[in-house]
């Protein structure tokens, strides 16, 4: 059953650029865990400065196991601190 992870989140004033690299990372590191499918940073068309990342697994225990990784772990810890407070994160399964 598919299974897709969906961040939103606004950077920190001065901290659009290494915001930006963190998502890359992340995506690029989810990418590379086994049971990823596909990995995505998107931007919005208004000027929202908002940064999304939709990661699509093939299932919930794949999107578990990469969650859980010491570099997954590691680099949402760093886009925390890069982040404004209030961002969104989800999961949602084919159904």
């Amino acid at each position: 059953m598919t299974y897709i992870r969906i961040s939103i989140a606004r950077p920190n004033h001065g901290s659009e650029k290494r915001f930006e690299e963190i998502m890359r990372a992340l995506a690029s590191a989810c990418a590379e865990q086994e049971g990823c499918e596909k990995a995505y940073i998107l931007k919005p068309h208004d000027d929202s400065g908002e940064i999304a990342r939709i990661t699509i697994y093939k299932d919930e225990h794949s999107a578990e196991q990469s969650a859980n990784s010491d570099r997954i772990l590691a680099l949402r810890s760093e886009m925390h601190l890069a982040c404004q407070p209030g961002h969104t994160e989800r999961a949602f399964f084919s159904i």
